[in-house]
């Protein structure tokens, strides 16, 4: 009952969203309230170990909090409400993408050779701009039937996943980079992240298959075709088309209400009868399967609201005088040590966000950076999101994981920084 209650708490966030956007007098914290009482109902019946980085997060922030106020700072209930309301009705949209995104599994013979693990980096990176870790679990199942997990695969499956979020609209990446940067233009930040993508996927290539991919001639491949790719492709081209349509509405909103009436209208057309019963039990089990995120978020804002409070009391206090390619290449750097200590990349962006934007720097860039913390930070960090997921339902190593990635992070690193600083200098003329 208390899961039923938590997850129905879940849809009223994302009703009282969509409401505000339709009739932008109904506050938002209505929708941001819903979001915390039922992380407060999962706290109720899920173990508490699970919302440590929570209660880190929290705590800080309370603390922070605590000390801007004691030092003049103003803070409101609301604010504190709505902090990344929008990316987490984002999340919960997205996340009815795969009662009909996710490819089914298929018997056979795996696809073999340079043809299937090209068809393998591809597919899994661009379903998972859509359906997130729902494509890893389905990938990651079938090598795991055919002991099949190992260096080759699961280093694929992780890079190529996460090379997703230098671009997708659709991944918790660019929610938290156009949150943390806001008014940064949506169509721009992709076609950077792009650029760094189609780097991300050479490199991928490269290091797993060599310059004419000989290390690959036997790579045990996963089948994937065309039609999977229909529904992702037409939800993103759905997006841009009304992003250039309906340009006041924000970009979150935008993806959050197109993926929900996307999925039901699928269902309808395919599903029939059968289309409101999945709706519905995709809708009553959100929360204990949005757990992580919701707490993570949630938390993220309190240390938010409590950076924010504090500085706005401290001045003209900053890390650096200006923010160039440069600033952002140190910056992603360091995002991905701490990342390699096992925090999450929200933290590092929660973090940097309110530092720099003070310095009026291209929003454009910002995002670009963020998406590049999230990404590299996700592949580095050994108890991320990816690498939990793969050592809980299959048992890959964590620390062996983390180890297979050190090149690409690296290298991926030095790439992003060329980048950055090229924007820069490009934006600067």
């Amino acid at each position: 009952m208390l899961q039923i209650s938590a997850s129905v708490l879940l849809a009223f966030m994302a009703i009282f969203n969509f409401l505000h956007i339709a009739e932008p007098s109904l506050p938002t914290w209505l929708s941001g309230l819903c979001g915390w009482l039922s992380l407060m109902l999962l706290f109720s019946f899920t173990p508490w170990r699970n919302f440590i980085q929570f209660f880190l997060l929290a705590g800080l922030g309370i603390v922070l909090l605590v000390w801007g106020l004691s030092r003049g700072g103003t803070v409101s209930l609301p604010n504190l409400l709505v902090q990344n309301n929008s990316l987490l009705v984002m999340l919960y949209s997205v996340s009815f993408l795969r009662l009909v995104a996710v490819p089914a599994a298929e018997a056979g013979e795996l696809p073999r050779g340079r043809m299937g693990f090209l068809k393998t980096l591809l597919g899994i990176h661009i379903l998972g701009a859509v359906i997130n870790l729902s494509i890893l679990v389905l990938v990651a199942g079938r090598y795991h039937a055919l002991s099949l997990l190992r260096r080759a695969t699961v280093s694929l499956m992780g890079q190529a996943f996460s090379a997703a979020a230098f671009w997708s609209p659709f991944f918790a990446a660019m929610g938290v980079a156009l949150t943390y940067a806001p008014g940064a233009q949506l169509l721009t930040v992709i076609a950077y992240g792009l650029i760094l993508t189609v780097l991300s996927l050479a490199l991928i290539t490269v290091l797993a298959g060599g310059w004419r991919l000989q290390k690959v001639q036997d790579f045990p491949g996963y089948p994937m075709h065309l039609s999977s790719v229909v529904i992702p492709a037409t939800l993103a081209s759905l997006v841009i088309v009304l992003h250039l349509l309906l340009p006041k509405i924000s970009v979150l909103a935008l993806v959050s209400t197109s993926s929900i009436g996307l999925v039901f209208l699928v269902l309808l057309l395919t599903a029939k009868q059968a289309a409101w019963p999945r709706f519905k039990q995709h809708l009553l089990e959100a929360a204990p399967r949005m757990g992580r995120e919701l707490a993570l978020f949630l938390g993220a804002g309190v240390l938010t609201l409590g950076l924010q409070t504090l500085l706005g009391t401290v001045g003209e206090f900053q890390i650096f005088k200006q923010f160039t390619g440069i600033e952002a290449s140190i910056l992603l750097g360091g995002a991905i040590l701490v990342s390699m200590l096992g925090i999450h990349p929200i933290i590092s962006i929660a973090v940097v966000g309110p530092l720099i934007l003070p310095l009026q720097p291209n929003l454009e860039l910002l995002a670009t950076l963020f998406l590049s913390m999230w990404s590299l930070g996700v592949v580095a960090n050994p108890i991320s999101g990816t690498n939990v997921m793969l050592h809980g339902q299959f048992g890959v190593s964590g620390r062996d994981a983390f180890r297979w990635n050190l090149n690409y992070v690296f290298l991926m690193w030095l790439l992003s920084s060329l980048v950055l600083v090229l924007l820069s200098t490009s934006w600067a003329k």
